[in-house]
């Protein structure tokens, strides 16, 4: 279990140039500050699967070696992309808060649907304050 403090976005999602197949492509970056943990993709998978956004290792992926399954999805893919660095407090020291950049990528048969499942994991992100997460 780890202590997020606020999962912020760095931008709104957007669209990227098509994927060989021709699936449309959506993304956007969070950061987590959050205290020290192991995982934090598998904790951001463990969020969006709370919130009915997916299933872990059907259609969220949160492994850096997964590999979009083939098919129309909407499938999301996660993927760590770095950060600021930690953010100190006087009683936690200098790496109390931990800020990791988490990449969230939607890929889908659709503009309309790889855009509405960014959308639905975004907003399960944003809503996540002050709150524990599992794994």
């Amino acid at each position: 279990m780890t202590y997020y403090v606020a999962l912020s976005p760095v931008q709104e999602p957007f669209s990227l140039d098509p994927d060989p197949t021709g699936r449309r492509l959506c993304m956007f970056q969070v950061i987590a500050e959050k205290r020290a943990g192991v995982n934090v993709l598998a904790e951001i998978a463990s969020i969006l699967v709370d919130a009915g956004v997916g299933t872990l290792g059907s259609n969220i992926f949160a492994d850096p070696d997964a590999v979009i399954p083939a098919g129309p999805g909407p499938f999301i893919f996660l993927k760590l992309d770095g950060g600021p660095g930690p953010r100190g407090t006087l009683n936690g020291g200098a790496g109390a808060y931990r800020r990791p950049m988490v990449r969230v990528l939607t890929v889908a048969g659709s503009w309309l649907s790889a855009e509405a499942k960014a959308h639905a994991a975004y907003s399960a992100l944003i809503a996540v304050t002050s709150s524990q997460v599992v794994a």
